[in-house]
């Protein structure tokens, strides 16, 4: 009995059976998800064969089915349903939102071919189809999807030669914290774009954030809850986006005073207790009433951008932001040293509340008669 582990990620067991006419011997093979299973099939198959041939008579004759995968007659948009059915517990139900997304609306002109008659110079006329209409990244992920699908289905074509669109580098120039605090000061949007801008975070751990996650005493906020969109709707997933997400970060005091005035009742209440798209949607509108083209996710950047500036090293500013890829450090295999991380707290916090409180002296005195 063989064990072979396919690029597909399955398990395929191959049990001798038997010899043909010609003395030729014969080979059968199972195929499953896991070992466990092509092997438990192998052995259910060899034990069926081993009973007595009069046994074989009282029952029923049963065909033992073929557990070999074939792809004759699988479209492409069978294979993309496949490819993302197989994958529903194991990736964010973000990601299969985008990648449903993908497959009903990318490469339609090549969807319902099936994958035997599928070439190179197809894919190719697809992934020039889809530049006419999409920017290029998006073009990128849905190839970079759509590799994966055939793979997954064993489809062997040389897709090296298949050429995308180059990106567009797009040098979005952001506005100072300065500006942008002086337009959301006052407004409901006031405490969001803090906990944005100042404590970098992203837009649904903004609105999962719970007063339970607040110790007053240590001036902290543990971010460990998110909202997520997925096909069904908002969810709220008791867990980030990455593991690196999963902090603890800092609270100045004006930060954590604005944090308490806000009304609940009990600690599992949302601090900010807005839909995703009403905060979104509220800042984009405080933004384009003073002329300047910028989202809420920018206030991350800006948070990156504010820490390039005071100088805090890449693995401080990967911690208080979450951020786990490899472009900005290749592993975090080095403590974090508590006196350091302080450091670097109040060094952004120093620069924060410089702005704040300079803002809010200069609202006041102009309200003095």
């Amino acid at each position: 009995m063989r064990t072979q582990k396919l690029s597909s990620g399955n398990f395929r067991v191959v049990i001798s059976d038997g010899t043909d006419e010609s003395g030729k011997r014969i080979f059968k093979s199972f195929t499953a998800d896991a070992e466990w299973k092509a092997i438990k099939m192998a052995e259910d198959y060899k034990n069926q064969q081993k009973q007595p041939k009069a046994a074989k008579k009282r029952q029923p004759r049963r065909t033992v089915p073929d557990t070999s995968y074939s792809r004759k007659g699988v479209t492409l948009a069978k294979a993309f349903r496949n490819y993302i059915d197989t994958r529903t517990n194991v990736i964010e139900p973000t990601t299969l939102l985008v990648y449903s997304q993908i497959a009903a609306n990318s490469f339609q002109s090549i969807m319902d071919m099936s994958l035997d008659e599928l070439t190179t110079l197809d894919i190719q006329a697809a992934v020039n189809e889809e530049s006419k209409r999409v920017s290029p990244k998006y073009v990128k992920n849905a190839y970079g999807l759509l590799r994966s699908v055939l793979k997954m289905h064993e489809v062997d074509l040389k897709l090296d030669s298949v050429k995308l669109p180059k990106l567009r580098k797009k040098d979005k120039e952001l506005p100072p914290f300065e500006t942008v605090y002086a337009i959301v000061k006052g407004t409901d949007s006031e405490l969001p774009v803090l906990l944005a801008a100042w404590l970098s975070l992203r837009i649904g751990e903004v609105i999962g954030l719970q007063f339970r996650d607040v110790d007053r005493e240590k001036h902290s906020i543990h971010v460990r809850r998110t909202i997520i969109h997925t096909k069904d709707g908002y969810e709220v997933r008791e867990s980030c986006k990455t593991e690196k997400s999963d902090r603890c970060i800092h609270v100045p005091d004006y930060l954590l005073h604005l944090i308490m005035q806000q009304p609940h009742k009990s600690d599992t209440d949302f601090i900010i207790p807005r839909s995703r798209k009403s905060v979104y949607s509220k800042f984009k509108r405080l933004m384009a009433k003073h002329d300047i083209d910028m989202t809420f996710h920018n206030l991350r950047s800006l948070n990156a951008s504010v820490m390039l500036m005071l100088g805090v090293p890449d693995k401080y500013a990967m911690e208080r932001g979450g951020w786990s890829t490899d472009n900005i450090l290749k592993s975090v295999y080095q403590q974090t040293f508590s006196s350091e991380r302080e450091r670097v707290d109040d060094l952004i916090d120093n620069y924060f509340s410089g702005i704040v409180s300079a803002e809010n002296a200069g609202t006041n005195a102009a309200l003095q008669p």
